[in-house]
């Protein structure tokens, strides 16, 4: 009976657990103004990570601005592990990470991939 039980468990959970993974798993590809709508609401809630495809336009020791496909300009400040190749302006990169909000928002990037 035990093994039935466990049978009929596995059969059931298994595809759901794939579903899940599929939702889920992966991030979404959105632009500077979709995440921002995403940013948290409450105080100490971070907001979910997204991943931003845009062209760095500017950069210098203290700050570096980007640019998404929709044309929006936006801060990002990077807190990762260095990139394989330095950061230039016009590489085109694949930030993970979240916004922060307030009077300037910005994308706080914790990783980052060549495009």
């Amino acid at each position: 009976m035990l093994r039935r039980i466990i049978i009929i468990a596995v059969i059931v959970l298994v595809p759901i657990a794939f579903y899940v993974a599929s939702q889920y798993g992966e991030l979404d590809d959105v632009t500077f103004t979709q995440a921002s709508r995403t940013e948290a609401t409450m105080e100490g809630d971070q907001a979910p990570k997204v991943i931003i495809v845009s062209s760095i336009t500017q950069l210098s020791d203290a700050e570096m601005f980007c640019e998404d496909r929709e044309g929006t300009r936006f801060k990002v400040d990077y807190t990762g592990s260095a990139p394989e190749t330095p950061f230039a302006a016009g590489q085109v990169v694949r930030f993970v990470g979240h916004v922060h909000g307030g009077a300037t928002g910005y994308f706080h990037a914790t990783q980052v991939y060549a495009k």
